[in-house]
């Protein structure tokens, strides 16, 4: 009898199997090149329409958290000129991560905020629930110092740290917590573990843009006091000239990272790697995730840079800094400049469907 019913129910047990091998075999859309987001035709925010007068030059840099109901970003801008050191940071809310309102009083951080340098780079804030409260890692330092003929002979980024009550008002830690640094990442994965990836110099005498060529991992038991891995994760290859912007998240038990590199033609665009453990990635420099658009003439033609990667839960999101190919611009004193690169003049966003049951 018993042999009768498992010979019945072999073909039920063959078909579960192979529907299961399937389902287990779908692709992710994270490892599709270039992955399949659905972007904007036009920027979010941009130097070019931004009634904000702080930002009408450089406008990047985008940190994006979802929190108690709301979308919040963290951004970066200047109206002095695209090549200058004080970079200041503003803040915007958004009920759809479409449309968003500025801060009334941005700049909410300015250079006279930071004890121990000059401007801001690259935020990275997290909600912290268990202490309910705010903590960002951000870049800051003296800038870049240039010789008789503008040549950029040294660059000063330095890792620091800051916390706050509601996003706005923040405690700047005294001090840089970490000597060189570019792009902090930053997951906690329980009681006095956090991880990070950050850019760094391998010593304090590489060249300076020795940060846009080496990814490092970092552990620490209280987010401000980092341990980095003896060998860089990430450095370049194949197409890619330079790694830089890293942005991890865990996927389930997959670490995936959108970041930065510059390739041929004068562009920069976004590349995925992903890992088991956070430390030992697999990488494709042949391939971008999120390349510039094609042509000349959209806002995110040239460059795809700085990703934050948000996950709600009907969709994910991607949000990036983007430069197109205008490269003149009228700066602070009303003088008619060139920038070679083009200015970081907007933020875009880019969307990938989820199904709701996931």
């Amino acid at each position: 009898m018993l042999s009768r019913l498992l010979y019945l129910l072999s073909p039920l047990v063959i078909v579960l199997a192979v529907i299961s091998d399937a389902h287990a075999a779908e692709p992710s859309p994270f490892d599709q090149r270039p992955q399949p987001w659905q972007r904007r035709d036009k920027p979010i925010l941009s130097a070019r329409t931004t009634r904000e007068a702080w930002c009408k030059i450089v406008l990047y840099s985008p940190h994006v958290i979802y929190h108690d109901g709301k979308f919040r970003m963290w951004y970066l801008g200047t109206s002095t000129a695209t090549r200058t050191n004080d970079i200041v940071m503003g803040y915007a809310e958004s009920k759809n991560g479409t449309d968003w309102k500025p801060h009334a009083d941005n700049p909410i951080l300015t250079v006279e905020d930071v004890p121990w340098g000059k401007l801001w780079q690259t935020p990275y804030v997290m909600f912290n629930a268990d202490e309910a409260i705010y903590k960002m890692w951000f870049v800051s330092g003296n800038g870049e110092k240039r010789d008789e003929k503008g040549q950029i002979v040294e660059m000063d980024q330095r890792l620091g740290y800051a916390t706050s009550d509601d996003g706005i008002h923040w405690n700047v830690h005294p001090e840089s917590i970490f000597a060189s640094g570019r792009s902090p990442s930053v997951i906690k994965e329980g009681p006095k573990r956090y991880r990070m990836w950050m850019g760094s110099r391998p010593t304090d005498k590489s060249a300076w843009n020795d940060i846009y060529k080496y990814i490092y991992e970092f552990s620490s038991s209280d987010g401000i006091a980092w341990k980095r891995s003896e060998k860089p994760i990430i450095v370049p290859s194949g197409n890619v000239r330079s790694v830089v912007y890293p942005n991890v998240f865990k996927d389930g038990d997959t670490y995936r990272m959108w970041y930065g590199g510059h390739i041929d033609g004068g562009r920069f665009e976004l590349f995925a790697a992903h890992s088991k453990d956070g430390s030992r990635w697999k990488i494709d420099h042949e391939r971008p995730a999120f390349p510039a658009r094609d042509g000349n003439t959209a806002f995110d033609s040239r460059y795809t840079s700085t990703p934050c990667f948000v996950r709600v839960k009907d969709r994910d999101l991607l949000f990036y800094s983007a430069r197109d190919w205008q490269t003149e611009y009228i700066d602070a004193e009303g003088k008619k400049r060139r920038d070679n690169s083009s200015p970081y003049s907007h933020i875009g966003m880019a969307t990938i469907r989820r199904s709701s049951k996931k």
